[in-house]
This record gives structure tokens, C-alpha cells and sequence, in this order.
């Protein structure tokens, strides 16, 4: 697994390497990155962060700062390893906490643009969680979602409009926008 593309193309990142964690391909991350845009701006939220992959792309791209949650001890010491090797850990804020917590407990002002959510397959927590971030997005923010295939995301979830959805063998991406 490894940075795609920006400032740290080609650099390796540490996996999890447990069972409940599933690491996205660097082919379906370099798709994603491609379908949101190649530099990216301000401040990412990378959900069930696990490894930290897709924050820590952000950041290569041009992201200023990331926050990373995920409810898993290994993987929050993974992210900040992944984040000392990149020489990143100064741009980012890494919770251990389930991501409801964060969610509820997030400062009113706090804001992002673009978020990534990819929790275990076995939850279907997406559009309660683009409810709790709709107040915490700029307009033209995005968000990702990661799914099994076969999950049916709504077109409109409060000011989220889905934008592209692509199917990857098992997983589907699905692309909301903040109108």
C-alpha cells in the first residue's frame, strides 16, 4: 500500500494488518482521487480511518490538515506511524473513539471539505452519518462513501447530492456533493 499521488507519491504506508481491517487497493484509491480531482484544499475527516490511506492522500494532494477517527487501537498506532513517516504529524489530529462520539462531539465550527467514510461492511451507518457532517461541510464539499456493492445510497441525503457512484468487484464508491 502506498501514497498514489503529490508530494509523497510512491511513499509506503504501514497496513493494519488485522482481520477487521480491509485496506482499499491503491487502484480503487488512485480511481477515487481521480473522480474528486487531483489537488485537493483545506481540511479532510477520514472515517474508520483504519490505516489512515486515504487521509494521508489527501494530505499528499494538497490537503492543509486531517482528522482521522477510528474506534480500533492498532489502527489509530498505525496512522500516527503512517503520518511520522510522511513527516505529516504536525497536520493532523488522530481520535481513538467510535465515530458517533466524534461525530456528536465535534465543535460547531469545525468544518471540512472533503470527508472519506469507509466503516466495516456489516454497518449501515451512511446516511446517519452524512446527517451528523451536512452542518460540518462547506458547500461544494465532498464526501465518499465506501459499501459492499450492493448498498443503495439515496440520490439526496439534507444538502448531499450524489454525484458518481463506480462499482469495484465487491465495494461500491458513491460520491455525495454539499449543494
Amino acid at each position: 500500500m502506498r501514497i498514489i499521488g503529490g508530494k509523497h507519491r510512491a511513499r509506503k504506508l504501514m497496513r493494519v494488518g488485522k482481520i477487521t481491517t480491509r485496506e482499499t487497493a491503491d487502484m480503487v484509491k488512485e480511481s477515487i482521487f481521480n473522480m474528486i480531482g487531483g489537488t485537493l484544499i483545506g481540511t479532510t475527516l477520514d472515517l474508520f480511518a483504519g490505516s489512515g490511506a486515504y487521509g494521508l492522500e489527501a494530505i499528499s494532494r494538497g490537503s492543509n490538515f486531517a482528522y482521522f477517527v477510528d474506534y480500533d487501537k492498532d489502527a489509530v498506532k498505525t496512522i500516527k506511524k503512517n503520518a511520522e513517516t510522511l513527516g505529516e504529524l504536525d497536520n493532523v489530529v488522530i481520535e481513538l473513539k467510535p465515530v458517533d462520539r466524534f461525530l456528536k462531539a465535534m465543535h460547531k465550527d469545525l468544518m471540512f471539505d472533503q470527508v472519506f467514510i469507509d466503516p466495516p461492511y456489516d454497518m449501515n451507518v451512511y446516511e446517519d452519518i452524512l446527517k451528523e457532517l451536512n452542518d460540518h461541510l462547506y458547500v461544494d464539499s465532498l464526501v465518499v462513501c465506501e459499501s459492499r456493492k450492493d448498498v443503495h445510497l439515496p440520490e439526496m441525503v439534507m444538502n448531499l447530492e450524489k454525484l458518481k457512484e463506480k462499482v469495484y468487484g465487491i465495494k461500491k464508491v458513491t460520491i455525495y456533493e454539499k449543494k
